[in-house]
């Protein structure tokens, strides 16, 4: 018969994310002594249907000890259901049962949640993107009418081809080219921060403007703009 633990208490090893549970990887090779090196073995080779295996098994990126970035997993109840199903022993048998219990548990808290405190990270990714697309518009707007004001009034010759600007201008695209090139499809924020600049910065924000359509496309996806180069996207 399996020795009982009540004691056992895992609900600090279960994670919340968009009110879904998930308990990482390296968690599980944790509470049940094995190496994460194994783990990750069992989870590549589990047999289930890509469907399955997608819903429940998501990789994701963690830093070591040595600050090195490493590959996990973040595992759902019914992943870990599945997953462990194959590990034996007295002692294996407790942790299965306190981890369930953990899930269950905290399932059971999230339920009493009310709807707000539950959609508090939705929320605030979509306050984020409708913060993002308006800002849009309104840089849009302001190099319209930069443009109209500077057609209406000739430049003057001190700003004409200043060698800073202009070396600072095509060292911000190339930055850009180079990284969209290597990640298409990141949003402004992203690419700005790829080019060493701040996102406030409104010079490089209206680079951004002046050259879209010409270097790179910026593209709706839902409620956020994605940025692409332009030969990627032929």
């Amino acid at each position: 018969m399996v020795n009982q633990l009540p004691d056992v208490d895992l609900r600090h090893y279960i994670d919340v994310k968009g009110n879904q549970l998930y308990t990482p990887s390296t968690r599980i090779a944790e509470v049940f002594g094995k190496q994460h090196k194994d783990i990750l073995r069992a989870i590549r080779n589990i047999d289930c249907s890509d469907y399955f295996n997608e819903r429940n098994f998501a990789p994701v990126k963690y830093k070591d000890a040595k600050g090195e970035m490493r590959e996990m997993y973040n595992i759902t109840k019914d992943g870990f259901v599945f997953l462990v199903m194959g590990f034996t022993g007295k002692q294996a048998a407790v942790i299965k049962e306190a981890y369930i219990n953990a899930f269950n548990a905290m399932a059971e808290q999230l339920q009493q949640l009310p709807p707000a405190d539950m959609s508090t990270e939705l929320q605030q990714a979509n306050a984020e993107l409708q913060q993002e697309l308006l800002q849009l518009y309104r840089e849009k707007a302001t190099y319209l009418q930069q443009e109209l004001t500077q057609k209406q009034r000739p430049v003057p010759a001190s700003l004409k081809n200043n060698p800073y600007t202009e070396h600072k201008k095509h060292t911000f695209i190339h930055a850009v080219i180079q990284f969209l090139h290597e990640n298409p499809g990141s949003t402004k924020t992203k690419v700005l921060d790829a080019a060493g600049v701040r996102k406030d910065d409104k010079t490089a924000r209206n680079w951004l403007v002046e050259y879209e359509g010409i270097h790179w496309d910026c593209v709706a996806m839902g409620t956020a703009y994605a940025y692409f180069c332009k030969e990627y996207r032929k």
